[in-house]
Formats: structure tokens, sequence, C-alpha cells
């Protein structure tokens, strides 16, 4: 729902801000607006900056009759519709306007001529959204605090004053708007107001209009084409704005000098110079506006700290409290926010957190740098836009298992089929609560485009076999479609059981790249880190290829602090599946076989059997000199990562 609030009073806008009931008050994105409902409807949010001309930005005194189009005037040049105007006046008073008409989760491609000076590279231009209203004003405030960067960098901005959004409906097809850029959006606006005692709810089907104060003077291509701005001037301003932009903590993906104001001072023919002879310049337009990627490492890191927090609360959010386009279901027995991804797919995110559902749609995922993790199978690790790695593997449910059906263990596979990918799920969760170790699932997905396969390949049994098996809810469709891929997601396992705690990740255990992202430790000692373990290994024959910073687990103690060994060497922590293990020498035969027989036996006494088992299913936890951690038996731990073909021995999971 969005925040309720009282009408606007008499003498708005006289009051200061800090005065305001706290009723009226609401906040998104490190910004507080006065929230208030104008006579002619809608919604108007009004920054400290606005307040003082809150009467003046009444819809009444700049849209109605449209206002902003009949006495102001549209910006030659500018990125979608924006209007300068000056208010009606009220009380002898006006306000001079930047209207500008929220493009939001439009597909706005971004124009960056060749000569443009920018690193930016052309796969994140093409990647690229424009901000919400209230994202774009949240940025721009964070850049005008200028908290980020050296103190001696100021950025001379717009005054963000307010957002309007009128009470007028549309279809999408007219706001031209991709539903699922929106509800992404709608979601990040939901995690950012989770705590707040009144939230505002972004409408799909409503025009958001930003108002900024205008900056006297003129853009400084305008005094470039008529001669007062020359070329290696321009050019040297474009390359010190993007720099001074940068050392701040920002970008903006289409800077030009377009959204750069310059001005001349009354009765002045030069134009305006800072002490040092610079040009003083003012920024506009900030659809594009970003934090630069060292900045948005902080930010990254709030993510992730948001990510383990929700997991560690582990509770389930009542239905009535889910985001409309959200829904809790269960398959199995297992709980999931089940909703749609932005290309048409589904998703079923494990737990009952809606606020883990964007962790794990698909470009998320699916358009970062991948590692194959398997010589056969379509398995792979990536580290997500949210800086998590996990593990995605492409189900074969559905795929007949071409094996030989004489011999007796493949037999029995062809008899069994592939589990599907909710079975897969529901025996991960099942065998860790009889004391089993496994990897985490996190999510299933299944694409938005058909995928048809040969005939000879097709297993039908799981998908008539779950025909009657309804998605609960709107859709009412099977879970299991023969029509399409499904795909699983699993933390990626980096030799400690990623159980929440207050640290961090894990309780207890942090790897060297988030230890270096929390300056905990400095670039130096991180890579010191790195080559020492590396020889280390390479002394006990893995010669693996690079060790990334991710793979080496530091034990803490209760303050952070990473732990030492006799040595004064920290104590370390990686992940070596069995069959690496075994062929690297650091398992002999007799270990191998003991600890495939335990696991089969550790199955069988819950009632379960492993098909296939192999060394590459057993996810080890060792030190740099090849020593295992063991349990309190003394046994090898091992962690079991794959589900595809494990079966309960005398009645199905499913």
């Amino acid at each position: 729902m969005r925040p309720q609030s009282e009408p606007f009073p008499a003498g708005v806008g006289v009051a200061p801000f800090d005065a305001l009931h706290p009723g009226l008050i609401v906040r998104a994105f490190g910004v507080d607006y006065g929230h208030v409902r104008p006579p002619e409807g809608g919604d108007l949010y009004v920054t400290r900056y606005g307040w003082p001309y809150a009467a003046q930005l009444l819809p009444a005194n700049w849209y109605a009759d449209k206002w902003y189009v009949e006495r102001g005037e549209r910006l030659p040049g500018a990125t979608g519709t924006v209007y300068h105007v000056a208010t009606r006046p009220v009380g002898g008073r006006t306000a001079d306007l930047v209207v500008k008409f929220s493009r939001m989760a439009q597909d706005v491609p971004i124009e960056v001529a060749s000569t443009f000076p920018s690193d930016i590279p052309l796969d994140q231009l093409a990647l690229a959204r424009v901000n919400s209203p209230l994202e774009e004003f949240g940025l721009v405030m964070e850049l005008r605090r200028g908290a980020y960067g050296p103190p001696g960098v100021r950025i001379l901005t717009q005054r963000p004053l307010a957002i309007y959004a009128p009470p007028d409906e549309y279809q999408l097809w007219e706001l031209g708007r991709n539903q699922g850029h929106f509800q992404a959006h709608r979601r990040l606006l939901a995690e950012d107001q989770e705590h707040a005692a009144k939230a505002i709810e972004l409408d799909m089907r409503r025009l958001y209009v930003l108002l900024y104060g205008w900056i006297k003077g003129r853009d400084a291509e305008e005094y470039f084409l008529e001669g007062e701005v020359g070329e290696d001037d321009l050019r040297r301003l474009t390359l010190r704005v993007i720099a001074e932009l940068g050392r701040k903590g920002f970008r903006v993906l289409d800077s030009k000098p377009k959204h750069f104001i310059l001005r001349k001072p009354h009765g002045s023919g030069r134009l305006l110079h800072l002490h040092d002879g610079q040009l003083a310049y003012g920024l506009v337009d900030f659809e594009f506006l970003q934090r630069t990627p060292e900045h948005q490492k902080q930010f990254k890191a709030w993510r992730r700290r948001t990510y383990w927090n929700m997991l560690s609360r582990g509770s389930r959010i009542p239905a009535a409290e889910f985001p409309t386009d959200l829904e809790p279901v269960e398959v199995f027995g297992v709980p999931y926010v089940y909703g749609s991804s932005p290309d048409g797919g589904k998703v079923w995110v494990v737990g009952g957190d809606p606020g883990l559902f964007d962790f794990f749609l698909p470009d998320r995922w699916r358009r970062t740098p991948r590692i194959k993790l398997s010589l056969g199978n379509e398995v792979y690790k990536t580290r997500t836009r949210d800086s998590l790695y996990v593990t995605y593997r492409r189900s074969r449910v559905g795929i007949r298992p071409r094996i030989d059906p004489l011999v007796e263990r493949d037999k029995r596979v062809r008899e069994h089929g592939f589990n599907s990918p909710f079975e897969e799920v529901a025996i991960a969760e099942r065998l860790r609560q009889m004391g089993i170790r496994t990897t985490h699932p996190r999510a299933i997905c299944r694409t938005g485009h058909l995928s048809a396969k040969a005939s000879f390949m097709r297993d039908r049994r799981r998908f008539e076999d779950r025909a009657a098996n309804l998605v609960t809810g709107r859709d009412r469709e099977p879970i299991l479609s023969p029509d399409y891929d499904y795909y699983t997601i699993w933390d990626y396992y980096q030799g400690v059981d990623p159980e929440p705690g207050t640290g961090g990740a894990w309780s207890g255990a942090a790897d060297l790249e988030r230890l270096l992202g929390d300056g905990v430790i400095d670039e130096s000692a991180c890579s010191g880190m790195v080559e020492r373990t590396h020889r280390r290994l390479l002394a006990i024959g893995l010669t693996g290829g690079r060790l990334e910073q991710h793979e080496i687990v530091l034990s803490l103690d209760r303050q952070g602090r990473p732990l030492l060994d006799a040595a004064g060497e920290p104590l370390v922590t990686l992940c070596v599946d069995a069959l690496t293990a075994y062929e690297s020498d650091l398992l002999d035969e007799r270990k191998y076989r003991d600890l495939m027989t335990g696991v089969e036996e550790r199955l069988k006494a819950v009632d379960c059997e492993i098909l296939n088992l192999s060394g590459s299913h057993l996810l080890l936890s060792m030190d740099p000199d090849g020593r295992f951690h063991l349990d309190e038996r003394g046994e090898i731990v091992a962690t079991l990562c794959n589900f595809e073909l494990i079966r309960g021995l005398y009645r199905p999971f499913r």
C-alpha cells in the first residue's frame, strides 16, 4: 500500500521540514520526503530542498492544464521529455523548474559517440537501465553529499526538489514499460524500505515526474557551437567532469557536454572560471547515474550482507505481506517464493522470504562469466552480479539416460531416470535434516523459451507423474513441462558449510575476497596469502590453474580477526573433490574406498541410495598441506553435491 498522508495544510512550506508531522515523512534510498496528497489527486514527494517551495510545487501551479507545455520550453537535445518552466506565482514567488518525465522501465538505448572518451565496457552500456525516480534522487543526493572520495572535490548539480505521480492510470503500451524491468525497480525499492513504518510503492500504470531546480546558464555544447568554447577546451572539460565524478565514486554512462552547464556572471561577457582557472560547471541529467565499480564494491558488500541476513532469519513471511507479483508455494514439503522472470521464465527461490527473489533472477547469474565444472554435464560456477558465488546446473529431467541396459548398475539408473529439480532440492534438504552434509540449494529456474528434445532422448515419466501437481495460485500450471529447460542453483561450496552468522556469510570464517573488501586485510597481504597457498598446494601435487581469492577461506576469532597456526600463518581452508584428491595422491585407494563406502552406508541408514556415486560428487575440506578436516569419529568430512540419481530405498521422495 502507498503510505497515507494528510491533505496539504494551508501555509505549507512555511514551517521547517523538520517540524513536519512524522506521519507525513517517508524515506527511500537515503532521502527524506514530505508526502502529501494534493487536491488534484496523486502523490507528491517533496525533498528538503523543495520544501521551501512546496506551495509552488503543487501540481496546480505547474502541471494542471499543461502549464509546463503552454508556458514552458521543451529543452532541445534533451533525452526524454524535459521542460524548463516557471511555476505560477504563489505568495508573490515562483519556482524555476526542470520538469522531467521518468523513462523508468523503458528500453532506452544509450548512444555514445565514437569520439567520446570513456573506459566503460560496451557490455555494461548494453545492460544499462534508466534509474527509477527514487533511485535517481537517492544517487544525486549521495553525489551532492560527497562523502565518498576526496573532500576537496565538489560536484555542483541541480537540486532535486520533488517527485509527482499524477492520479491517472495508463495502459502499459502507452507508457512503453517493460514489466520485468519495472518489477525489478519495485522490489529494489521494497527491499530498501523493508523496515520502514510507511513505504512508498511504485505503480506500474502511473507517470512519475521529477522536478529539479533550474541551473542558470547554457550547456557546453551550445557554447562550443557558438565558438565561445574551443574543441580542445571542450574535450578537457569532458575528461575533467568524468575524472571528478570518478573520484567521488560515480559515473554517468551517457555523460556529454550537453549535460555540463556553464554560465556567465551577470554583466560579464566571460564564462565563469574557478580560482584555478578552470571552467566552472554544473551537472544535469541523471537517468544513467551510477556508482563506479570501486564505489559499487561497498554497495555490493551491503547486498551480500543483506542476502546472508535474510538467510539467517530463516522465517517465512506471511502470504499477505508478499509483493503482488510473488507468492509462497510448497513443493515436496519445501517452501519456495514463486514468480516470473523478465524473460517470461519461472523462478522458485528456496525459503519463505520474498526479498531473496531478485538475487536469483536469470539476469543476475546467466550473463556473468562462468567456469564449466563437469566434462559431461552442464554444470557451471559463476559470480553473480551481487558478488555471490553459486553453482548452477541444467537439469537432465526428461532425458533418457544413454547407458548400457545390460549392466546392473546402469539398468537401475535407466529404471529410475533423472530426478526433477524439485526432487533434487527436496532430497538435499531432507538429507541435511538427517545429519548428512550437502550443498545448499537456493533456487530453481525454468527458461522462458521453448526447448525441444529429439524423440530418442525423451523420458516423459516425471512429467506424467507430476501432471496433476499444480503451482499454487494464479498460474495453475504443472510445475514440470517437457517444453522448457530447468536449472538448479546451489551455493558454491568453499570448504566451510555456509551457516549464516553475525560475521557475514559464515560464522567464524571468511574468504580472502570478502576480507579484502571489508578492509580486514590489504591488497599486499591478500596477494601474499594467495601466492604462499599456491606454493603449498604445488608442493603436495595439486597443480591446477590460478588460485582465486574467494577459494581461500580463513578461520576468524570472535573479533573477526584471522586465527593463526603454530607457524604464525593464518588457518586456511580449501575445497577439493574426492576424485581430484585421489588422482593427486592425497587419498590412497583404501581411504578413497572407505570414504565412498561410508557415504553409501550413511545414505542407506536414512533409507536412501545413490545410483551413480562418484568421487566428484563428494567435496572435502583441507588445509594447503593436504590435511583433511575430520569429524568427531576421525573420519574425513564429505559434503554431497549431486542429487540427480538419489532415490528412496523403500518409497520415492516424490
